[in-house]
């Protein structure tokens, strides 16, 4: 995730924007448009990649950081002027009213407004849109459709020459974003094909106006409107919406080669059983025979680093052992823990280094020794 040496408007550590306007885009979707207060140039970014923010939050002693999907095309706005993110509100849990709702997406729809000044990191993430010429098939659930439309609108920036399917799941009309967006996008560019399902359709949800299907993403959906096994695939959506059609996708016959997604969770729970999946080489050449063993003091396990895990965090998972995380690319650190002994390294030059000495983003970390870690 390293940027270039040609992107002038990347920078480390924070830096300042403030919200230009405030869009809704549906019943519990918002859109925030960001400038840089400096007016200074503005990083370029990947279709699919997010932006973090340090949010100081009223009522919560401790800072917040969260990362959010930029959701438009990197160079759609102003000429690529702008930033734009849409968050959607996430309420208390069905039939969990104790639960509290989720902090910061409360916060930007209720307190952040035109005007407000944020604290951002610069736009990274892994999972973007590759190049290439071949069809593409975007599949997301809910807001899972933001890094989605920021690819669809790339994709026509750049003149709409690769087939590409655009297949929705939400719950109804209600909560659809940018649904006249995608479908004037259909009709205007031939190789561009869209396909909304809603969950449960409300009484004024009008299917071949708003909606497409009734119920929810399937394969014979899929074959039905002419994606097929030689298409990329890229998904993004809530974890039962992701396992149900990473599974689906697979025993059709698509390649894992050919899966892309962002899945803010342990690989396992997405692919199935540990033994379904393939193991991963050493990374970064590191020892991986070489007796290092790691603690995790809190939920007392101590496992062998042995190169199958690509991080602190996987090997965490992979031995079933709770670890907290959010975006699993060393930025907002929700990962982050005491290391107590030893010595570990980052895999990746972006890491955003907590200020304590002693506290490690074990999602982008691999330990050089062996070492103690506490929660």
């Amino acid at each position: 995730m390293s940027e270039p040496i040609d992107n002038p408007g990347h920078w480390k550590g924070t830096r300042t924007f403030v919200v230009d306007r405030k869009e809704v885009e549906s019943q519990t979707v918002t859109s925030f448009y960001l400038r840089p207060e400096d007016g200074g140039p503005m990083a370029a970014y990947k279709p699919g990649q997010f932006l973090t923010f340090q949010l100081n939050i009223p009522g919560l002693d401790k800072q917040v950081v969260r990362s959010y999907t930029l959701s438009d095309s990197p160079g759609g706005l102003e000429d690529g002027k702008l930033y734009r993110l849409s968050i959607k509100r996430e309420p208390s849990p069905r039939g969990m009213p104790d639960v509290p709702p989720g902090a910061s997406s409360n916060y930007f729809h209720d307190h952040v407004g035109v005007g407000s000044t944020l604290q951002v990191i610069a736009p990274t993430g892994d999972f973007f849109l590759a190049d290439g010429d071949g069809p593409v098939v975007l599949l997301s659930g809910g807001v899972g459709l933001t890094p989605m439309i920021s690819m669809l609108n790339h994709l026509v920036d750049q003149g709409a020459a690769r087939p590409v399917w655009f297949v929705h799941g939400v719950q109804n009309g209600t909560e659809h974003a940018f649904g006249p967006h995608v479908r004037q996008l259909a009709e205007t560019h031939a190789s561009v094909r869209a396909h909304v399902v809603y969950v449960e359709p409300g009484p004024g949800d009008v299917k071949g106006r708003d909606f497409d299907d009734a119920g929810f993403i399937t394969i014979e959906m899929l074959e039905r409107i002419g994606a097929g096994l030689g298409a990329d695939y890229y998904l993004c959506g809530p974890p039962p919406f992701m396992q149900a059609l990473y599974t689906a996708l697979r025993d059709w016959g698509v390649d894992d080669t050919r899966i892309f997604y962002e899945f803010f969770g342990p690989a396992t729970v997405l692919k199935g059983a540990p033994g379904d999946i393939p193991a991963n080489p050493a990374p970064h050449g590191t020892q991986a025979a070489s007796g290092i063993e790691v603690t995790f003091k809190w939920a007392e396990v101590t496992v062998p680093w042995d190169g199958t895990s690509d991080t602190l965090l996987e090997l965490a998972e992979a031995h079933g052992v709770d670890a907290d995380f959010s975006c699993r690319s060393g930025v907002c650190h929700t990962c982050a823990c005491t290391l107590m002994e030893g010595e570990i390294e980052y895999i990746n030059d972006d890491v955003f280094e907590p200020d304590e000495a002693d506290q490690v983003l074990i999602c982008s970390a691999i330990p050089k020794t062996n070492i103690v870690l506490d929660s």
